[in-house]
């Protein structure tokens, strides 16, 4: 396996140093340089989700990315164009990285470096501290938990912190119980470097919202970052997709936008396998399932399970929400098993602390007839993870009517809400102007005769990235 392997020749090479310099002299060379930069504070800084750009010459699965190869040039390109942080790997023989180019890059640049190898002595984290590095990599997959919590305590100690990287459940765990206050997750399994997408996601709900959360691999396009983007991390590492783009400083802003600025597009109401295919085809971000038995759209638990496994791969790429109207708590956890839901919305009289109850993030749609309704938006801001401006109607929900923009403008400032109400393809990109929502919400306004649509699915989607497109461009 390819993991071994790098840590077998890291080894090797570890213990040839060792002979060549002492401890001893590694220890005085690290306390000798300057404090470290905070990388913490780096990336907490702004609510926004920043980019950590890394300098990457090759990789074992790819071999050479970068012939034309300046590790400075290409660490000051970066930090112009707006990463928070600066990734450097050293591994010489699988990665082709250089401890030369982290210390040659710290000196050129003002922001917080990384250190990316293959740590598991104490000896390498003196030397990291050595050439420079103001935080360092430290793999669950090398290490046992003794191993972990000594080279975290010892980077501390040093003024360092430290990027703890997880693959699955247990490490995360592993992660979260030993202080780890940064914690990767790898969508890139490092024994087999195939990649896994939805692992985030599955990951997420494990990690405590006060720790930092960054993803790793796989991070390409402006949709990449804007499914990111829906699972509230801090920070995106990327390398390769940067070095290989011909141009970094556009695909380094490409990516900010998707994660930072780009509209989540969800398509509600459906009920039927080939329009779920053709939304998700079309760039839905997330598709709605009605289990509110007087809509006509409504679906069983057993129908909506058949309905999301209808997606095969794709499922990776969109999240499945269910639709609830004064349910209990007990029926909505239940179907969140039977369906894998990732996104449970809820349309009725809920409270804040019903949210609470539900084991998956919760939109709370929000019916608002003037200004004095904005305190419903407080009242649910703790307890939920988005919340829908909806027009008042007196049913539930998929009524066709458009909002009040000018209001729903006042309640999108300062926090992430969905748009709903009245939208259509031809009033879609007005809306987000106005409003500028984190997401949009569309049913009925993509439907003909009460049955969903695909021509209208596909030119409502198409609005909302040109929109997005255009948001873009203004702005690069």
């Amino acid at each position: 396996m390819i993991l071994e392997q790098i840590v077998a020749r890291t080894k090797s090479d570890l213990e040839e140093r060792k002979r060549e310099v002492p401890l001893e002299e590694v220890q005085a060379l690290a306390r000798r340089q300057p404090p470290p930069r905070d990388a913490l504070a780096a990336l907490r800084a702004r609510n926004a989700i920043h980019v950590i750009a890394e300098v990457k010459r090759a990789s074992p699965s790819k071999g050479l990315l970068a012939p034309n190869f300046d590790p400075v040039r290409l660490a000051q390109t970066y930090e112009a164009a707006g990463a928070s942080l600066i990734s450097v790997l050293t591994e010489p023989h699988f990665f082709q990285g250089s401890p030369a180019y982290l210390t040659a890059i710290k000196q050129a640049v003002g922001l917080p470096v990384l250190c990316k190898d293959f740590i598991f002595d104490e000896y390498q984290v003196y030397e990291a501290r050595s050439w420079g590095a103001d935080l360092i990599l430290l793999i669950c997959a090398v290490l046992e938990n003794e191993q972990l919590q000594h080279l975290l305590t010892l980077a501390h100690s040093l003024g360092m912190h430290c990027l703890v990287e997880t693959h699955n459940a247990t490490e995360v765990y592993r992660a979260v119980t030993l202080g780890a206050q940064i914690i990767g997750v790898n969508s890139r399994d490092l024994r087999t470097f195939e990649m896994h997408p939805a692992l985030i996601r599955n990951l997420r709900r494990l990690i405590p919202a006060d720790r930092v959360l960054v993803a790793e691999s796989g991070i390409h396009s402006m949709a990449d970052a804007r499914r990111l983007a829906r699972y509230d991390i801090q920070a995106m590492l990327v390398g390769e997709s940067l070095v290989t783009s011909g141009d970094v400083p556009g695909q380094l802003a490409r990516l900010l936008h998707g994660a930072n600025e780009s509209v989540q597009a969800k398509i509600c109401g459906l009920s039927e396998a080939t329009h779920i295919q053709a939304a998700v085809e079309a760039g839905a971000d997330l598709f709605g399932l009605v289990f509110y038995k007087p809509s006509h759209r409504y679906v069983t638990p057993g129908q909506a399970h058949d309905l999301v496994r209808s997606l095969g791969e794709r499922r990776a790429q969109v999240e499945a929400v269910g639709l609830f109207v004064n349910e209990e708590a007990d029926f909505v956890n239940r179907t969140v098993l039977e369906a894998d839901l990732d996104v449970v919305q809820l349309h009725g009289n809920e409270s804040p602390e019903f949210c609470q109850r539900i084991h998956r993030p919760v939109i709370k749609a929000i019916h608002m007839n003037d200004v004095s309704d904005l305190g419903k938006l407080q009242a649910y801001r703790e307890t939920t993870w988005r919340l829908l401006l909806d027009t008042p109607t007196p049913g539930w929900g998929g009524s066709g009517t458009t909002h009040d923009w000018s209001l729903a403008r006042t309640a999108a400032r300062g926090q992430r809400v969905f748009l709903a109400g009245g939208l259509h393809p031809k009033n879609v990109a007005d809306a987000i102007s106005q409003v500028r929502p984190w997401g949009v919400d569309v049913s009925s306004g993509v439907e003909t005769n009460k049955l969903k649509d695909e021509a209208k699915i596909r030119a409502f989607l198409r609005q909302v990235r040109a929109i997005d497109e255009r948001n873009f461009q203004s702005v690069s």
